[in-house]
């Protein structure tokens, strides 16, 4: 027989013995009580319950056929959307707009366990293109994205007598798929078009000049970081140089600069009062002289000129830059400023997503020292979509308040030219024969050129709404040999789980 464990090597015994001796002791020394100290601790309730990773689907396709381009099918439908987030705005929601709104996981319409086609077209002519946008939807927990795109059925079905005299393999195999031309790419931001952008850019500085950026009284001198002080504005100015210097000494990148100033409601623009004319409203230019003496005339509103109206100069700053923006030019607003409107009743988010539905970019840029100033609001103001109060995420903005701030211009002009320069990441091109090959055994898609550079994770998608996007079309100088050809393609998206799992195996046939 196993020995026992021993549990302080005393008896039973004994242990009852010295209770004994105890409890005599207590009663001679006349304590009157047969109590004894005790305490109880405990951890209760435990339990563990198994989270859920889901995935689910939807789309919205489109046909540029016999009828132009017209919608042939979207799930959730426009009816299913409208019902459940059509308190959000006015109208049947875009495609943008429902994916801004994140699709919650309950959504009515989503595609779930179901197998569905997108295209199902019989009388497809040279030169005929469709689109689909497909969002997949993590649900609760982050993970590994695969697709798998198989084609098959390539089919010749019959010959004709046009495609008989021009058909080299008869029967034997379909010619249409090697001449639909196909592309599939990472759709940022859910807008059904592969976005090439435009390669330029006009940019307007909307510089900050109220009292709180100037004088002392205001808050606006701040620590050089040297040991002594400097002002906001000084420390602004010197980004703006900075900037322009940038954009400046690269001729061969097609920016634009301006600048707009503002201060109350009676400082915007060049709009100023008669004898306090320090406004400056300079349409984007390339020329480095013209814009580098308005940057060395920029002043502060007189002293004791209190308000700031930064609504009202996001607001009059996008209306500027529209009016005077180059054709096919990406439209960026650079906001200088510490943040605190004053005296001023309009809704500075609201202006800033109406610039932003309008096209604009929105850099903000954040002259305060952390903790100061309304950090989350120039947030919200930040990016180029529409944002919801406490919702942004610091995409184009930047913080800070000592004299080296203008380190900030060189991580700004990246960020423009990542905007103005950079495609949507392609996933494939080719023909819809050859993007077979290449997806029939499963790719992992990559949460980078959808989530970021700055990705928490570099491996995995993030709960949420992510968007890919596949178009083909048909060359229109192919002729008779596809007559009464057929072919048919799936779509597959399958979510692996993230956590403790970097090497995951791929689902559709062969390793990650």
């Amino acid at each position: 027989m196993d020995e026992q464990p021993k549990l302080f090597n005393t008896s039973r015994r004994q242990v009852l013995a010295g209770l004994g001796a105890v409890g005599l002791a207590s009663a001679g020394a006349g304590l009157g009580t047969t109590a004894y100290f005790s305490d109880t601790e405990s951890f209760s309730g435990n339990s563990l319950q198994a989270g859920r990773l889901d995935l689910m689907l939807d789309y919205k396709a489109t046909y540029d056929g016999p009828n132009g381009v017209e919608l042939i099918g979207q799930a959730p439908t426009a009816e299913q959307m409208l019902e459940q987030y059509g308190d959000e705005m006015d109208g049947p929601l875009t495609w943008e707009q429902r994916a801004d709104l994140d699709f919650s996981c309950n959504t009515e319409g989503l595609i779930n366990g179901e197998a569905m086609p997108v295209f199902g077209l019989d009388d497809v002519k040279p030169g005929d293109y469709g689109e689909v946008t497909m969002s997949f939807h993590i649900c609760d927990n982050p993970a590994h994205v695969y697709f798998r795109g198989l084609v098959y059925d390539d089919l010749d079905n019959d010959l004709s007598e046009p495609e008989a005299l021009v058909d080299q393999n008869g029967l034997d195999a379909g010619e249409l798929a090697e001449n639909i031309d196909v592309r599939m790419w990472y759709d940022e931001n859910c807008s059904n078009t592969y976005d090439e952008n435009t390669g330029s850019a006009d940019v307007l500085i909307v510089q900050d000049i109220s009292g709180s950026m100037e004088y002392s009284q205001n808050g606006g001198v701040i620590s050089d970081g040297q040991g002594g002080t400097t002002t906001k504005l000084a420390v602004a100015k010197t980004a703006i140089e900075a900037f322009g210097d940038e954009v400046f000494g690269n001729p061969a990148q097609d920016i634009e600069v301006g600048l707009f100033t503002f201060g109350n409601e009676n400082y915007i623009g060049d709009d100023t009062p008669p004898g306090d004319d320090v406004g400056i409203a300079l349409a984007p230019t390339d020329d480095e002289t013209l814009f580098e003496s308005n940057v060395a005339a920029i002043e502060p509103a007189a002293l004791g000129v209190g308000g700031t109206a930064l609504g009202v100069a996001v607001r009059e700053a996008n209306d500027f830059l529209q009016a005077n923006l180059r054709a096919g030019a990406q439209p960026v607003m650079i906001v200088l400023t510490d943040g605190e409107q004053f005296d001023s009743v309009v809704d500075e988010l609201a202006e800033a997503n109406e610039a932003k539905s309008e096209g604009t970019e929105i850099v903000m840029v954040d002259i305060n020292d952390p903790g100061d100033g309304e950090p989350q609001l120039l947030k919200d103001m930040a990016g180029s979509t529409v944002t919801a109060p406490g919702d942004g995420d610091g995409t184009d903005y930047y913080q800070s308040a000592d004299g080296d701030f203008a380190t900030a211009a060189i991580d700004i002009l990246d960020s423009i030219l990542a905007t103005i320069l950079e495609a949507e990441g392609v996933l494939f091109e080719g023909t819809l024969a050859e993007f077979g090959a290449f997806a029939e055994n499963g790719v992992k898609l990559d949460p980078v050129p959808l989530l970021g550079d700055d990705v928490s994770s570099d491996v995995c998608f993030r709960p949420g709404t992510h968007c890919v996007a596949f178009e083909w079309s048909v060359d229109p100088m192919v002729g008779n040999e596809i007559q009464t050809d057929s072919v048919k393609f799936d779509f597959d998206f399958a979510a692996v789980q993230c956590r403790h799992n970097d090497e995951p195996v791929n689902p559709f046939g062969q390793s990650a």
